[in-house]
């Protein structure tokens, strides 16, 4: 009897390939009965190799189709031909051939960069399985319907009540971050700010296997910590240190090391060096499990399918009503967001880092397009540029007996070449400009490129898609024109090769001044950002954090005094933040009401505590009431700024002073109102602020010095501050400079698009550039004619000029009114931004026609010089 099963198909499909049909049959046939005889006698994977064997053996010379033919050996002659014409054209027309791999070449190499640059962007979570059924919970305060502030961070016990109440949960995690610690090993101590308190689940969740100790049961209790790889070498020059302890500044108790991870990668929107495990919270910095009031922590669900998200988000807005009946939450929401949308489209307060933009990427994405476009437009430009000459060859070739076929097949063979050609001279462009372009970009040091099968393959796409786009009009069109009518040069003449020359001029230049557009706009939006009134002086500031051990904060009165004995140093301040740090430095609170208020609001506000020299060493100006008083115990007193009383409906500065707020169930005065300042970038609009007195050296110690060597200066705060606070790390910023961190994403998108226009003027202009040059080679009879009859060499240049030159000019109407529209959507992502004005068009447009121009009379000149004697002798 038969087996119930069959033999493999792969085979049988490989001899219709390669056997003629006359045999298949019969093959077929006979194969199949000694595969079912094979599996009487022998078990069934034995009669399945011996199956595939025969087959193997089939595959011979006397059964293969064609073998005797000689229509491959023609095949392969006719393709060896048309490399040989085609090297051949390539290398008698030198110009025509440089301008289009130079072009070619460009646009590729810019091309794979941006889209490296996008992949990576891209790629945020990609590292993890489990990142496609992964969400991140966050909270949005509302003021009755809208909302007036995103929370990314969460309350301790919802992840867990959500794990409960969900059925589509199957697990959860958090992550607490620990900010700015001391570690110590034996005598030696480090700062780390990259800490986070976790539950055992993370390494899970995240996909952190460890490469030493055992994952089960990690984390269950306190004083657990796990480490990356290069920390463990870092702290004890090995990686094996399970089983070591380390010490944390402000916790008496060790921490045993209970495993070694590997580093965070660099696309993940949550990075770390140091892990401890989340009961510490509970059992060392006083949280609490059932804590409703403090949301300070990140929490994740891994659902237990991604199809599953859409149920879980209709069963989340039950959820949030359970938890306003139950008073967990109040003008609140739970929100829910994919893991893998937080780094391009997640900016809530206290991300655990800035987040990349969506628009930016997709923005140069297309820009990138648009430069293969441009080059693409080149080819094609310059083909119908040369379409007289190559016309005649098609009609020689059409009388000599080649088909359609042959001669298309010989213009695609051409483009195909000087694609290559052009990719061959990207890939060394790339190799070049890699490092320059990762820093440019802010991409990891660490990228292999050359070994990404992805670069490859876009690589290769882009060629095949491009010397199919390049080399279809001759291929195609050229191809088909009657022998009578190319011989004559008819299309050259004809309006059709005339308006499609025009149009891709215009369509080159329309996209090369948008470019320049954005280029302008993004320098002159950089500018005013770093040029605009921030409130306050960031300038000669010197900010240092505080040691943190308690017993070390006495000695701040030491330190500061210490420093004021020196004239270099004009104040000194305490603050828990400075201007520029991200908000996860600062807290923030809501209910917050005037006692007199009629209608309560629920907005979010900002807390700063800060000493009685923090605003004049800031230099921030008040616009009503005073500072906090030296020496007083300024308790339930408050000063507020401009955006804070604005939300509270109080009509001047002035009106606002003694006025009583309810904070926190009690009473405080507002004692003075500051004048906005900008926290973050003139990206962000001002927020509600509230400063509250405290004197301890907790954060930051602000100290404003003289005008003078700045080495030197910091060199005498270390020497101080190591005194005073011996075996401490030192660890300080400068304020300018960790302010103009934030403006470090919009310099790198302007220094790229900036980049990227320059290459798009260069291909474009050598597109003219060619274009000029064929228009010259066939007027040079003309141009000799009225030389001899007169005309002077101005008057040729004029000819010859006004109609590229009016070509530019229709490309900057068209792109006037497009570039306007695209530019103010972009700018309206800026709190604070530029007018748009009419010069942001007109020196564009004023810079390309000057390019334009040049480039038209590098050539125009070299002819108009000629004798034109040798002009009209030429045949």
């Amino acid at each position: 009897m038969k087996p119930t099963t069959s033999p493999p198909k792969w085979p049988l499909q490989l001899l219709k390939l390669v056997l003629k049909e006359d045999f298949l049959e019969e093959i077929e046939g006979d194969m199949e009965e000694v595969f079912y005889d094979n599996c009487e006698q022998y078990s069934l994977a034995k009669a399945r190799k011996l199956y595939i064997w025969d087959t193997l053996k089939l595959v011979r010379p006397s059964l293969a189709k064609n073998f005797n033919s000689s229509s491959n050996y023609n095949n392969y002659l006719m393709l060896k031909t048309n490399f040989k014409v085609s090297m051949r054209v390539l290398k008698r027309n030198k110009i025509y051939t440089v301008i289009n791999v130079l072009g070619m070449s460009v646009g590729l190499a810019i091309a794979l960069l941006i889209m490296l640059y996008a992949k990576f962007e891209l790629s945020y979570e990609d590292y993890n399985p489990l990142a496609e059924r992964m969400v991140r919970i966050t909270i949005d305060y509302l003021d009755g319907e809208t909302v007036v502030e995103q929370d990314c961070e969460t309350y301790p016990p919802l992840a867990p009540r959500m794990n409960t109440d969900f059925s589509e949960v199957a697990d959860f995690t958090r992550a607490y971050h620990i900010d700015d610690i001391t570690v110590r090993i034996d005598k030696e101590a480090y700062r780390e700010s990259r800490i986070y308190a976790v539950d055992g689940s993370f390494f899970t969740l995240f996909h952190y296997p460890f490469l030493f100790g055992d994952q089960r049961n990690v984390f269950a209790k306190p004083y657990e910590v796990v480490l990356t790889e290069t920390l463990a070498k870092k702290y004890f020059n090995k990686t094996d240190v399970v089983g070591e302890s380390i010490l944390i500044s402000g916790i008496e108790t060790p921490f045993q090391i209970k495993g070694i991870i590997e580093d965070s990668p660099a696309n993940t929107h949550l990075k770390f060096d140091v892990l401890v495990s989340f009961p510490t919270m509970f059992a060392a910095f006083g949280d609490k499990e059932d804590n409703w009031n403090g949301n300070n922590t990140f929490a994740y669900l891994l659902l237990g399918d991604k199809a599953e998200y859409a149920s879980f988000l209709a069963n989340l807005t039950n959820f949030n009503e359970q938890l306003h009946k139950e008073e967990k939450l109040e003008n609140e929401k739970v929100i829910a967001q994919p893991m893998k949308d937080i780094h391009l489209y997640s900016d809530k307060s206290f991300e655990p880092e800035k987040n990349g933009d969506a628009t930016s990427v997709f923005f140069l994405l297309g820009v990138a397009i648009l430069i293969i476009v441009i080059a693409i437009v080149n080819y094609i430009n310059l083909s119908t540029s040369r379409s007289l000459d190559r016309a005649k060859e098609v009609g020689v070739r059409k009388v000599l007996g080649s088909s359609l076929t042959q001669l298309r097949i010989q213009f695609l063979t051409e483009s195909l070449l000087i694609n290559f050609f052009a990719g061959f001279c990207a890939t060394i462009l790339i190799m070049l400009s890699l490092n320059e372009f990762t820093n440019m970009a802010g991409l990891p040091t660490n990228l292999t490129l050359f070994t990404d099968p992805f670069f490859w393959g876009v690589l290769l796409s882009i060629i095949l898609l491009s010397s199919f786009l390049s080399g279809v009009f001759p291929a195609f069109i050229l191809s088909s024109f009657r022998p009578v009518a190319v011989l004559k040069g008819k299309f050259s003449q004809s309006g059709k090769g005339v308006l499609l020359r025009k149009s891709l001029v215009v369509f080159q230049f329309t996209i090369t001044v948008f470019l320049l557009v954005q280029t302008l706009t993004a320098d002159q939006q950089l500018k005013y950002m770093k040029a605009k009134d921030l409130g306050l002086n960031i300038e000669r500031t010197i900010v240092v954090r505080s040691p943190k051990e308690e017993i070390l904060n006495k000695n701040y009165l030491t330190f500061k005094k210490e420093l004021l004995n020196h004239t270099q140093f004009q104040s000194v301040a305490l603050s828990s933040c400075v201007p520029g740090l991200p908000s996860h430095q600062m807290s923030t609170t809501t209910g917050i009401q005037l006692t007199e208020a009629l209608e309560e609001h629920n907005y979010n506000f900002y807390l700063y505590w800060i000493d009685e020299h923090f605003l004049s060493t800031m230099q921030m100006e008040l616009k009503a009431g005073k500072d906090f008083i030296e020496g007083s115990k300024n308790e339930q007193q408050v000063i507020v700024n401009e955006e804070a009383i604005r939300l509270w409906g109080i009509p001047s500065p002035e009106a606002a002073i003694g006025k009583e707020i309810d904070f926190w169930g009690k009473q405080a005065t507002i004692i003075g109102v500051l004048k906005n300042f900008h926290q973050a970038s003139a990206k962000s609009a001002h927020i509600p602020m509230i400063f509250l007195y405290d004197k301890g050296f907790n954060e930051l110690a602000s100290i404003r010095t003289t005008p003078g060597n700045v080495k030197e200066r910091l060199a005498l705060v270390e020497s101080i501050y190591k005194a005073t606070f011996p075996n401490t790390p030192f660890n300080y910023f400068f304020l300018d400079q960790e302010y103009d961190k934030q403006y470090r994403a919009d310099e790198q998108f302007q220094q790229v698009f900036s980049s990227l226009t320059g290459f798009a003027i260069l291909i474009a202009c050598l597109g003219l550039f060619g274009l000029v040059t064929f228009t010259i080679a066939k007027r040079k009879k003309e141009i000799g004619i009225r030389k001899v009859l007169g005309a002077k060499i101005w008057q040729i240049i004029v000819l010859l000029s006004k109609d590229f030159v009016s070509l530019v000019g229709i490309s900057m109407v068209i792109a006037t009114p497009l570039t306007f529209f695209i530019i103010r959507s972009w700018l309206e992502r800026y709190a604070y931004r530029i007018d748009m004005s009419i010069w942001l068009f007109v020196i564009p447009i004023i810079t390309v026609l000057l390019i334009s121009i040049f480039t038209i009379l590098l050539k125009t000149l070299q002819i108009s010089n000629m004798n034109p004697v040798a002009s009209l002798k030429d045949e």
